[in-house]
Formats: structure tokens, C-alpha cells, sequence
């Protein structure tokens, strides 16, 4: 049976080289997975924004939409005194 210090200092160069190799290779995969992962959150962050921007401005133009009270008609302009389908006052 062989026992680790009759190893030559040969041996104990390669073991040492292939340690440090290992360590490396291990930490550029967590890198790369960590990377990865980041890039996905910031995209869905990005979405997120953008859905939100869209809702905001679909409900400001819901807001701008007024109807007239006797007809119903349905006009986006602010400030109308009068209905322009039947002409009745708006307030």
C-alpha cells in the first residue's frame, strides 16, 4: 500500500497543478452560472417596467375618455362645454 509521503516531489508538483487547475475551472463555472442567472433578472426586471409603463399610460387614456351624460357619446377632447353628437351641456 502506497502512502501519501513516499510520494516523490514530482508527484506532489502534479497534485498541486492539478488542484489550482480544478479551483479555477470550478470558479469560472460559478461565474458564468451567476452571470447567467443576472442577465434573466434584468431582462424580467426590464419587462416588468415596461408592462407597468404600458398600464399606467392605458390608464391615463381611460381617464381622458369622457361620455356624454344624455347621449352617451363618447368624446377624448377636455374642456367641451357642449356634446358634439346632440349638443346637450356637459356641465
Amino acid at each position: 500500500m502506497f502512502h501519501m509521503m513516499e510520494w516523490s516531489s514530482e508527484v506532489w508538483f502534479f497534485v498541486i497543478i492539478i488542484g489550482i487547475i480544478s479551483f479555477f475551472l470550478i470558479a469560472l463555472i460559478l461565474l458564468y452560472t451567476m452571470r447567467k442567472g443576472t442577465n434573466k433578472l434584468e431582462s424580467t426586471k426590464s419587462s416588468d417596467q415596461q408592462l407597468k409603463k404600458t398600464e399606467f399610460e392605458s390608464d391615463q387614456h381611460l381617464n381622458e375618455t369622457q361620455f356624454c351624460p344624455d347621449c352617451g357619446a363618447k368624446f377624448d377632447e377636455k374642456g367641451i362645454v357642449y356634446c358634439p353628437a346632440c349638443g346637450h351641456k356637459i356641465q
